[in-house]
């Protein structure tokens, strides 16, 4: 007993100094704001220079080259600089962990092998020293993926910046999370059961998962006329994927998974995306024909094959981008959020264009968790969840954000980072 209290006094001493900051969260927008003397990236417009961008009450009212600033609106001069769509993260695990070495802060998996009644929002830590550092390179949404097990639960879209998960989700119930069984025979040294066995056992996995689906849609049919004579939490969950069409991401990078995913998507009638996808590549002919979008989970990555280019991660978003297959960026974990606009610069550096990569950060992920009625782009009506740099987003070397705003609040820049920069830039001038 002495020695578990004393683990959780360590941990807590660690969190404690981890969330040493004093963000605030931003206040609810009271004043109408004016971007002025901006290179505006609409995204869906194209970018216009020298643009004003104008939002009152979290939206945006006016976006354009010849727009008059009304009387009362506070004037931000961005002369020299430029106007962004808020970046978003669509598979993270940003809120969920907050030292990866200590056990106690990680909480994004449930035990388990079925959990779809588990959700992302349940588990965020708004008060997460890990966030502020996010939004700095301009990631002002992220959907908060559970992980573990074959159904992992259910994601949540959260806005980073907010006092409670109210506030802060945009939509508490945005995705379902699977992770598609390993389909191909692990040939390692470790591994005791024979070819056979294992095929045997990735089947009946499976099958326990195409036997839930059927329950869920039964379920879903069943409560949609009133039916709710046995209530089953986990049922209900997943209903949502019939009753709404809620969309279901599945990590499947080989083509065996990626084939037997697509399989179970077309038996069930799912809105699905790949997340993962390393062989998209082999892939091409059926995601096109299916419409189905992908999450790549990692561009600095090293090739999965010993007779993969050196360069496969690389350029694997400009393969997608020349078939029209849409896709999003994403990384591993939940710090490591903040090199997505980085991933997109570097695949631009081999063959993607630009307008790709910001749409692939902003419109399309909006797209596949169905909020680009209010997120994604800056256009009239549209929140006003946008951020300014002095450089180009997408490269390491420029972007300093300056401002940044998510639904018309202005969010607190500073964080760990921003702290101890100035902290050891001025030991070095003392």
């Amino acid at each position: 007993m002495i020695r578990t209290l004393a683990a959780i006094a360590v941990v807590c001493l660690l969190v404690w100094n981890a969330n040493g900051g004093d963000e605030m969260p931003g206040a609810r927008q009271s004043t109408p704001i004016a971007l002025t003397n901006a290179t505006v990236h609409t995204v869906t417009q194209g970018t216009i220079a020298r643009a004003t961008v104008l939002f009152a009450n979290g939206r945006i009212t006016a976006v354009g080259a010849n727009v008059a600033v009304p009387q009362g609106f506070r004037v931000i001069d961005c002369s020299g600089q430029h106007v962004y769509p808020g970046f978003i993260a669509p598979v993270s695990t940003i809120g969920l962990t907050e030292i990866d070495a200590v056990r106690a802060t990680r909480d994004m998996a449930e035990v388990g092998e079925f959990n779809p009644n588990a959700r992302g929002e349940t588990a965020y830590n708004p008060d997460s020293d890990i966030i502020p550092t996010i939004r700095y390179k301009g990631i002002l949404l992220a959907n908060v993926t559970p992980e573990g097990g074959v159904v992992s639960g259910m994601a949540s879209l959260m806005r980073l910046d907010g006092w409670t998960r109210d506030d802060i989700a945009v939509k508490s119930r945005s995705a379902l999370m699977l992770t598609w069984p390993q389909m191909d025979v692990n040939t390692a040294p470790w591994e005791s059961r024979s070819a056979d066995e294992q095929r045997r056992e990735t089947g009946k996995r499976v099958d326990a998962l195409r036997e839930l689906f059927r329950q869920a849609k039964a379920y879903a049919l069943l409560t949609s006329v009133g039916d709710t004579a046995k209530r089953d939490i986990r049922l209900e969950a997943m209903a949502r994927v019939f009753r709404d069409t809620l969309p279901v991401f599945v990590r499947a990078s080989s083509r065996k998974q990626m084939e037997s995913a697509l399989d179970f998507r077309r038996e069930f009638g799912l809105s699905m995306v790949i997340v993962g996808a390393a062989d998209a590549p082999y892939m091409i002919d059926r995601l096109q024909k299916e419409g189905v979008g992908v999450v790549i989970r990692r561009v600095h990555a090293l090739p999965i094959r010993d007779e993969d280019a050196y360069d496969a991660a690389y350029t694997l978003p400009a393969t997608l981008a020349a078939a029209g297959i849409p896709f999003a960026f994403s990384d591993d974990g939940g710090w490591q959020q903040r090199n997505l606009p980085f991933h997109a610069g570097t695949a631009i550096a081999y063959g993607l264009g630009a307008d790709a990569a910001l749409r692939s950060l902003t419109l399309t992920p909006a797209q596949m968790l169905k909020v680009d009625a209010d997120y994604g782009s800056i256009e009239v009506g549209k929140s006003a969840t946008l951020f300014v740099s002095k450089g180009d987003a997408l490269d390491a070397r420029s972007n300093v954000v300056t401002q940044a705003f998510i639904d018309g609040r202005q969010v607190d820049l500073t964080s760990r980072h921003t702290r101890m920069t100035k902290k050891y830039r001025e030991r070095y001038k003392r």
